[in-house]
This record gives C-alpha cells, sequence and structure tokens, in this order.
C-alpha cells in the first residue's frame, strides 16, 4: 500500500475527515449542473436549485419510469440543511429501482467516512395508522459547505392508475431550470395543458411524435410569508392525458373525457358501501327520536358522526382502493374513519332517516385551482357529502345546482364546523358530487359575513376614581368564528383554557386577574361565546392636574393581518372577516371627559374601517368595526394593503382624556 494510500486509510479510522474521490465517479449530469452558474439570488437565498429534472418513461404495460435528477449549491450556512433527497413510491405497487446521492466540492466528489444510507419510513397522511405509501430519504446537511454542490437521483417503476399523469413547475427556493420530459410507446400519443400564472414562459420541445420536453428557467425564491395562499409557489401545472392506441399488456388504464364519466366511475366504487346493520339503524332512531323535521334529523345525525375519531387506513393505494370507503357498517362498529369514511357514513345514516345525500370530492387546499378541462381525481384530496334539501332548509350552504337540485354541502371530517356551514379553505372551492347526471364541478360558496365570518365583541369597563377598574367582556361568533372558538375548548383542559384567556385580557387590561369564566356554545345557529370578568388594579393613567388618560382598544386586534416587510414575493391570501366591538366605560362620578379620539372612516378595496366615540349616560362608549374582503392581492398592491393595514393600526391606537368635576360651590347664604 503506498504511503498516500495508508495515510487516507488512518484519516478514515480516526472519523472525521472526509474523502475525496475523482470526478469521473460522478454522473455527468451533476457535473454539468454543478458548473451552472446561480440563477438570480435574492437577500436571504439559503441555496440555489441549479437543476430540476423529471423524466416519465411510459411502458406498454401501463407503467412509467419516473426518474428524477436534482442538484443545489448551497449559498449560506443556513443552507446546508436544504442537502437533503427523498422519493415517494407505494409499498406492494411502485418499485424504487435505484437511488443515489452525492455532495460534491470543486469538481470532486466528497465521501463521508461512512457510506450514507437512504431511510425507509412511513410517509402516511396525518391521521393514519397505517399507510401503503413511503418515503426514502438521505441527507448530507452535516457535510455540506458553502459553495458546495448536492445531488441526488432517483428511478422509480410506478403503476399508473390512470392514464394521466400530473406536474407541478413550482419553487420555493431560486430554481435555475425545471424541465419535465415525457416519453410514450410507439402507437400512443398524449395532449398536455398548462395552467398557471407562468405557464406561457414554459418552453415546450417535441422530439417526435412520442416525446416532449417542458421547461421553465430562473423561478424566484418564495420564502414562507404571512397570509401566504396553498398555491403561492407554483408557477405552472402540467396535466396529461395519454392515450394508447395499443392494448396494453397489464391492466386497462382509466381514462375519463368527461366530468360524468368519472363520476360513473366513482358510483361503481361506492356501490354496496353504503350499508346498514342493525347497530347502526338503532343508532339513527336514537339520534333523531322527537325529531319531527328533516333539518333537526341532519343535525342530530351529522354532529354524531362528527364526533368520530379520524383515523386512517390505506391499503390497496395502486388499484385505486384509497378513492373508496370502507362501508359504513364497520365504520359505524369501530367508530373511526378517514374522510370519505365518515362521508359515507352519514350518507348511510341519513338514507336510513329517509333523506338523501351523495358523496363529493373536494381540494382541501387549493380548491380554488382545480381546472374544468382536466377531469381527473388526481385534482382531488378530500370527501364531503351533498344533502338533498327542500326549500324549507335555508342555509348559508345550500346551493341549487342545476339538473341536480338543492343540496346543502357538508364536511363530516371537521368536528368544529356545524351544519349550514363550510370549513373556510373549502368556501370557494371547485368540487364534484357523484350522482348520476353529474357532469361538471359545483363551486361552493364564499359564506355571508354576517352569517359565517363575525367575530362580536362587547366589552364592559367600571372606572374607579383610584385608576383601578372592573369589567366583562363577552366574544365570540357564528360560522368560522364559532368553530375557531369551538376547537378552541375542544383542545384545552379547562385550567389550560381559563390561562389562556387570562393572558389575553391581560395583553390588553395589564395585571388583570379573572373573577368568572362561561363559555356557551349553540348547536343551531352556530354561534359559540366566551363571558369572562375581570378586575385589574391599574388601569387608568393618572397625571396632574386632575387628568385620567384611559386606552380603549382593550381588545386584541390580532384580527388585523400583519404585514412588517418592506417588499414582498408572493400574493396575499385574504380570508373574509367582519369584526364588530363595543367598549363602554363607564365613568367615576366625579369624572368627566375632556377630550374623544376624532371619528375614522377608512376605505379600499381590501375592506373597511369605522370607529367612533360618544358620550352616553355618564359613560363613554366606542364603535369599532373592521371588514376585510375575501380576495388574493397581488404582489403589485402589496404596498397599498400595507397603507390600508398600517391607517387601521394607527386609528386603533385611541385613548380618551378625563377630568375630574370642579366642584359645585354652594350657594351663599
Amino acid at each position: 500500500m503506498s504511503f498516500r494510500n495508508c495515510l487516507s486509510a488512518l484519516f478514515v479510522l480516526l472519523g472525521g475527515v472526509l474523502v475525496a474521490r475523482a470526478a469521473p465517479a460522478l454522473p455527468g449530469w451533476l457535473l454539468e449542473a454543478a458548473k451552472q452558474p446561480n440563477p438570480p439570488l435574492a437577500a436571504g437565498v439559503p441555496a440555489a436549485v441549479l437543476l430540476d429534472d423529471t423524466e416519465y418513461d411510459v411502458k406498454p404495460d401501463g407503467r412509467v419510469v419516473e426518474t428524477r435528477r436534482f442538484a443545489l449549491r448551497v449559498i449560506s450556512r443556513s443552507g446546508n440543511d436544504r442537502a437533503v433527497g427523498s422519493v415517494d413510491y407505494v409499498e406492494k405497487g411502485d418499485k424504487v429501482l435505484s437511488v443515489g446521492a452525492w455532495l460534491v466540492r470543486a469538481g470532486k466528489e466528497i465521501r463521508p467516512p461512512q457510506k450514507r444510507e437512504w431511510v425507509d419510513h412511513t410517509d402516511g397522511a396525518a391521521g393514519s395508522v397505517f399507510s401503503e405509501s413511503r418515503r426514502r430519504s438521505i441527507g448530507y446537511s452535516d457535510l455540506a459547505l458553502i459553495g458546495d454542490v448536492f445531488g441526488c437521483e432517483t428511478v422509480v417503476e410506478r403503476r399508473l392508475l390512470f392514464a394521466q399523469l400530473g406536474a407541478s413547475l413550482e419553487s420555493t427556493l431560486p430554481e435555475k431550470l425545471v424541465r419535465h420530459r415525457l416519453r410514450v410507446p410507439p402507437g400512443w400519443s398524449f395532449t398536455a395543458t398548462l395552467v398557471g400564472p407562468e405557464a406561457a414562459r414554459v418552453a415546450r420541445r417535441d422530439e417526435g411524435l412520442q416525446s416532449s420536453v417542458w421547461e421553465l428557467a430562473d423561478l424566484p425564491y418564495r420564502p414562507d410569508e404571512p397570509e401566504m395562499s396553498d398555491t403561492a409557489r407554483v408557477a405552472a401545472r402540467l396535466y396529461i392525458d395519454l392515450h394508447p392506441t395499443v392494448a396494453p399488456g397489464g391492466a386497462p388504464l382509466l381514462r375519463f373525457k368527461s366530468w360524468a364519466e368519472m363520476a360513473n366511475w366513482k358510483l361503481g366504487l361506492y356501490e354496496g358501501q353504503c350499508d346498514s346493520s342493525p347497530a347502526l339503524a338503532e343508532t339513527v332512531r336514537q339520534l333523531t327520536a322527537g325529531r319531527p323535521d328533516a333539518i333537526s334529523r341532519i343535525r342530530a345525525i351529522s354532529r354524531h358522526v362528527q364526533q368520530l375519531r379520524y383515523v386512517g387506513v390505506y391499503r390497496g393505494l395502486s388499484i385505486g382502493l384509497g378513492y373508496k370507503p370502507r362501508k359504513a357498517s364497520e365504520v359505524h362498529a369501530k367508530g373511526w374513519g378517514d374522510c370519505k369514511d365518515k362521508a359515507n357514513l352519514l350518507r348511510a345514516m341519513l338514507q336510513e332517516a329517509g333523506i338523501e345525500a351523495f358523496m363529493v370530492t373536494a381540494q382541501n387546499g387549493g380548491g380554488r385551482e382545480i381546472v374544468e378541462q382536466w377531469p381527473s381525481p388526481m385534482q382531488f384530496n378530500h370527501a364531503i357529502l351533498a344533502i338533498r334539501v327542500d326549500e324549507t332548509v335555508d342555509l348559508p350552504a345550500v346551493v341549487n345546482v342545476p339538473r341536480l337540485g338543492r343540496l346543502l354541502f357538508f364536511d363530516a371530517t371537521d368536528p368544529d364546523v356545524l351544519l349550514g356551514d363550510i370549513p373556510l379553505p373549502l368556501q370557494g372551492t371547485k368540487v364534484h358530487p357523484s350522482l348520476p347526471g353529474s357532469d361538471g364541478l359545483v363551486t361552493l360558496p364564499v359564506l355571508p359575513l354576517e352569517t359565517s365570518h363575525l367575530l362580536d365583541r362587547k366589552v364592559e369597563l367600571v372606572l374607579a376614581p383610584t385608576g383601578a377598574v372592573s369589567g366583562e367582556c363577552v366574544y365570540g361568533g357564528p360560522g368560522s368564528v364559532g368553530a375557531i372558538y369551538r376547537a378552541l375548548l375542544r383542545g384545552s383542559s379547562a385550567k389550560d383554557f381559563r390561562t389562556m384567556i387570562t393572558e389575553r385580557i391581560a395583553g390588553a387590561v395589564p395585571g388583570a386577574a379573572l373573577t368568572d369564566l362561561t363559555t356557551e356554545d349553540d348547536p343551531v345557529t352556530g354561534i359559540c361565546r366566551i363571558r369572562a370578568r375581570f378586575t385589574a388594579q391599574r388601569f387608568a393613567q393618572l397625571m396632574p392636574g386632575g387628568l385620567a388618560v384611559v386606552r380603549l382598544d382593550v381588545l386584541r386586534r390580532d384580527t388585523v393581518p400583519t404585514f412588517p416587510e418592506k417588499d414582498r414575493t408572493s400574493p396575499i391570501a385574504m380570508a373574509p372577516r367582519l369584526v364588530r366591538d363595543e367598549v363602554t366605560l363607564r365613568l367615576p362620578a366625579d369624572y368627566v371627559v375632556d377630550e374623544l379620539p376624532a371619528r375614522v372612516e377608512l376605505a379600499s378595496p381590501y375592506g373597511r374601517y369605522s370607529s367612533a366615540c360618544e358620550v352616553r349616560d355618564g359613560a363613554v362608549v366606542t364603535h369599532r368595526v373592521l371588514q376585510l374582503e375575501d380576495r388574493i392581492v397581488p404582489v403589485s398592491e402589496y404596498a397599498a394593503l400595507r397603507k390600508f393595514l398600517s391607517d387601521v393600526a394607527k386609528a386603533d391606537r385611541s385613548s380618551v382624556v378625563l377630568r375630574q368635576a370642579e366642584p359645585v360651590a354652594s350657594p351663599a347664604k
């Protein structure tokens, strides 16, 4: 053994010394990527993607070999955490053919003293106890230095369930080049649809009749920012329909030329799953006893199903069983299920009560971006229910669907959003009901502010001459506001809840101590309220000359979005909200008002604001209203939005000045 080899072996035995291997052992694509300059970099960028390349090689038997090559350069010290690679696959359906990862420094591979192994672990959704979704991961974060290039390559053979492929061209880090390449067998053809804000920038290059390449260069940095939408980082989406003209050797691929065809396929999956049992029927009988009208029966049954545990067991994913609910009788007996299981159970229980309902597929997150010209289950990830109702049911979640009638949409998964309401992430999204004749999508409504997004807060304060105060605050509301407080109550112990409310009040009234705390929750209106009584020894600021300054903004302003950064890279998803505040300050007998804040009214495309004070019956009464619109605010309007919200914040910082009244002189004798 040469002196050089002996020395290298000694370094490895000692540990902590990396071995540099000659460049030819590295894959050529990674060497080429490592030579590329960085894409345009913004301040604070931790790392830059030099290449994100995915190839789809479709086989005649309906399988596809997916090869992904990824190269990233570390830009700052925090960027070494990005030197990781992973590949997802479905157990018993996909085959991971090969995986590889490398770290390149100055054109040479840097190897750790011991070989790095890819770690295989579950990739199941939250709430799942078993899932065939798996992931293999590897990391070089502990070895990577500034300027190093991390690369990985994964090859997976997947079983196609649908004659469709979908890909998203998006960026968290800045990306030099994103590429997708498709190859299909001789005799096959395909059609592709591109959508998204930067779809026009995607360059397509055809390589004969059976292959095409789509490329998008210089994607910008998209860091985490407040109020981002679920699709804020998506530059474009690529949707592909495969058209095999030669019968594949394996199972035939599912193809949907219309939403009606997709509805028929789903109805076939649901066939026989909406069953019953003596125990299920008895539960329905108990829940509906003494409830003569349909809506009260629906409300009782839906609340029961909502309270069941969310648990998922995901088997048979590669053959389509991920779209098939378990039998309703089984879910009822076990007392748990995932979204489609709970929706199907609710359907069966309503059917037992003589009420017709239908399964609905939805997208929980990004559902407003559903592409109508691409009928595919791949665009959805959630299941809810549509309940057929008549004209006597007047609830915000009822939609009159042409040819399908009046449908009351309901999410049986969310335990806190009651009947008649729709979870906020689903409002305004496109869904697909599974019933005969369902040949299109239905847009769920963005529910009215007054009935679904109203936060109503009232505070009454009694001021003592010493500056101490006693008070009562009541706050809550219906719809999404009620759901928030309902979740707060459900997820907290009595002790933790009391501590939380105490801290909330003390944030505006320093030194506040709770003397009483109660809650109320109306299952019909959906209004959930919290009522708290408190005292504080030092509230008013006593000044020389008999003056006292009292803050009027005693309610937390966390309902107002804040955007401290001067610049913005992604659009803002404004959630609808309506906040109504009333603060009553009862004055001591020997104090009068010396100065009131001026009335303020603000209006913008993003919302409205008003505040006004008056003296009434020995008290100062303040009214404040903030309304924010449901809309996406583009980056070009960021400065205007910040100004509106800044003006709101300034108007909220208001105080009233009091003074001791002059003593009334006694009449002369």
